[in-house]
Parts: C-alpha cells; sequence; structure tokens
C-alpha cells in the first residue's frame, strides 16, 4: 500500500481522486463477477453484506498466481505482489487485489446507501498517525470509517494467519457503525 503518511499533499489529493474514480467501476466488476443464478444478490443492503462476504472469504484463499490484474490505486505499483515471487513482496497476488477492491467498493456502496450524507474525505489525524492520508468515509458523527482496511484486514487474516473470519464480520462492523449514528 501507498505510505499516505508521508506522502506530499498532492500525492495524498491524486491517491484520493483516484480511489473515489475507481469506487463504481469495481463495484461493477463485483456485479459482473456475482451474476449468476446461485451467486450473493447485491442489492446495496446490510443484510447482503453475509452472503458478499461468505463468498469473499472462500475466494480470497485462492491466490490465482496465473491470472494478473490490474493493480488498485491504493497498491503502490512500486511494491510486488505475491505473484512475483520477489521476497518482501505483498501478502497478496493482483488479482486478490482486485478482489479486496471490489468488495471494499460494495461495503462503501452499503454504507452510503445506510447513510446518505456519508462523504469520501482524505483523513488528518495527528502528524502521527499513520491513516494520515488516507481516503475514509465521512460519516457525520465520530472517526472517518476505515472502508479498505476492514475488508484488507479480514483478508489479511485470512491468508497470512489463516484466521477463520465470521460471514457476518462486515455486516456487523456495519451495524455497529450505524448505532453509533443513532
Amino acid at each position: 500500500m501507498w505510505d499516505t503518511m508521508s506522502a506530499s499533499h498532492e500525492k495524498r489529493e491524486e491517491l484520493h481522486e483516484a480511489y473515489v474514480r475507481e469506487l463504481k467501476p469495481a463495484e461493477a466488476h463485483l456485479r459482473n463477477r456475482l451474476s449468476g443464478p446461485g451467486d450473493p444478490q447485491l442489492d446495496g443492503s446490510v443484510e447482503s453484506l453475509d452472503a458478499v462476504n461468505e463468498w469473499f472469504l472462500t475466494r480470497i484463499k485462492e491466490p490465482k498466481e496465473t491470472e494478473t490484474a490490474d493493480l488498485p490505486s491504493w497498491w503502490d505499483p512500486a511494491r510486488p505482489t505475491a505473484e512475483s515471487g520477489v521476497p518482501g513482496s505483498g501478502p497478496f497476488t493482483s488479482s486478490q487485489l482486485e478482489l479486496i477492491n471490489e468488495v471494499q467498493a460494495y461495503l462503501g456502496e452499503v454504507l452510503t446507501t445506510a447513510i446518505p450524507d456519508a462523504h469520501w474525505v482524505i483523513y488528518k489525524g495527528h502528524k502521527r498517525d499513520f491513516r494520515n492520508g488516507l481516503t475514509m468515509l465521512e460519516v457525520g458523527k465520530g472517526q472517518p470509517l476505515p472502508v479498505r482496511d476492514v475488508v484488507y484486514k479480514e483478508a489479511l487474516g485470512m491468508v497470512l494467519s489463516g484466521r477463520e473470519v465470521a460471514v457476518d464480520t462486515l455486516s456487523s462492523w456495519v451495524r455497529e457503525k450505524l448505532a453509533a449514528l443513532e
């Protein structure tokens, strides 16, 4: 991932704009993937997240090292992906990063559907906060939501540590955030 904490203001703006620009195409790509009769339905509801997450948690364990995909804007292209075989490369292949990107875009859609005033912002915290410069979802009350990081962390747990992740992790997180707004 990009080191946005150390990035210039201009670079943060560039990454933010690219992130926001990629959301709709990523959502469309996920909808295309999930267009079969037995696939989860992407209706933008919190309830849909359980089926989407179950599908995601199964697919993220499949690295697909023979397939390459475009890297999401939040991934630093100078950092090799897992399929490169370079020591110190990232934990995911480009196809896994694409999948993470699509699911985090859908999670953002669910949140913006549930919170119509939500909008994407560049996070600004304490000067030593590693999240500085990240694109997050401002929901009005409290800290902005690290949508991408929630999905990325879930994938890390599955791929790196083999940790089991409950299929309701994303929907529970959203419900918790929605309850905090009431």
